[in-house]
């Protein structure tokens, strides 16, 4: 017996994919002063505008960035705005596979 998708493609891109639509990224993805903080010590703008993703992605869907994940455009144009940097940057951001991985693990200061 074939299995049975629990889940329609939309009812799943809903409860785990990026909302992108002006409301939900002003809502989910502003950054506030914390988080520019954190996101200033990283080095290079491809650095910082792939740090504020993880961020974004660790608030709404709630889980790290894999490394086959790609953001949607929106949503990098969003943080790249706020951070004053070009949404371009993004292309070069984990170029080094340790890059995407060190900043998954790490944590929002309390």
């Amino acid at each position: 017996m074939p299995r049975r998708e629990r889940l329609s493609e939309v009812q799943r891109s809903a409860l785990v994919g990026v909302p992108t639509d002006p409301e939900s990224l002003a809502r989910y993805y502003t950054l506030d002063a914390r988080d520019l903080a954190l996101i200033r010590t990283k080095r290079g703008d491809h650095n910082r505008l792939g740090y504020a993703v993880q961020l974004a992605y660790l608030r709404v869907p709630g889980r790290a960035l894999t490394a086959e994940a790609l953001p949607p455009p929106e949503l990098i144009a969003f943080l790249a705005e706020q951070l004053d940097l070009p949404p371009a940057a993004w292309e070069q951001y984990a170029v080094r596979d340790e890059t995407r991985r060190e900043h998954a693990s790490r944590r929002r200061l309390p």
